[in-house]
């Protein structure tokens, strides 16, 4: 994807970039920043009223300080680790959106479901680019996200995708009392359904990664990460 290094002097919009499953935002940031028209999507409220906290509100680099390790008493190497201060955020939204405006970049967030929201006619065929990150594997249905990514996306536009296929409602059963719909399937077949629905793979890697990891303790749970990009063909 081309991001103009001066939009007005060159006439050209940048790509317009989708994070569905955004969380606190950090990635929706990041496209920004690096010149994109980036827009955040997120369901839940923790995720949404913490994000906006963090977007929003925080002025300067390592503001506030949070003990985030202090109430698991479990694989600490020593008290000092368990007890261990982290200053937040590293870096400020509004020093980073500084410089996406230089670039022309943008940041929004849209509250809802991914399904609802992006499933509307308006959203066919408006996107440049779908950044999914340990997102895919929330679905009910991973099929109809990559059906509703492949409408989404302008022929040509790209799916970039990272993270694991540990499908959130599996085990729904033994914790809620109606079922509830869990398709799931590997990651080859997942694949498969991103080409029926017009999604050309072009590279598949895989990457070791953690997730809101302790780095210092004793346990640690790697996952074995899908990277995916795919281009959207003509139909």
């Amino acid at each position: 994807l081309y991001v103009p290094k001066d939009p007005a002097l060159e006439g050209r919009y940048p790509p317009r970039v989708m994070v569905p499953g955004a969380g606190l935002g950090r990635l929706v940031l990041e496209c920004a920043r690096r010149g994109f028209d980036a827009e955040g999507n997120e369901h839940s409220y923790y995720m949404l009223l913490t994000s906006s906290f963090i977007l929003n509100h925080c002025e300067r680099n390592e503001q506030f300080t949070i003990h985030p390790f202090v109430h698991s008493n479990n694989n600490h190497t020593s008290d000092t680790h368990q007890m261990r201060a982290v200053a937040i955020p590293d870096v400020t939204a509004r020093h980073c959106m500084h410089e996406a405006t230089h670039r022309g970049g943008a940041m929004s967030m849209c509250a809802g479901d991914f399904v609802e929201v992006y499933g509307a006619p308006e959203h066919l065929n408006q996107w440049d680019a779908v950044a999914t990150c340990f997102f895919i594997d929330t679905a009910h249905n991973v099929v109809e996200y990559l059906s509703i990514i492949a409408r989404c996306l302008k022929p040509g536009g790209v799916w970039v995708n990272f993270g694991p296929l540990l499908f959130h409602w599996s085990d729904a059963r033994s914790y809620l009392k109606e079922d509830e719909l869990s398709v799931e399937m590997s990651l080859e077949d997942v694949e498969k359904v991103a080409e029926s629905v017009g999604l050309r793979i072009v590279k598949r890697e895989m990457r070791d990664s953690l997730y809101t990891a302790d780095k210092k303790s004793m346990c640690q749970t790697v996952y074995r990460c899908a990277l995916l990009v795919a281009v959207r063909e003509e139909k």
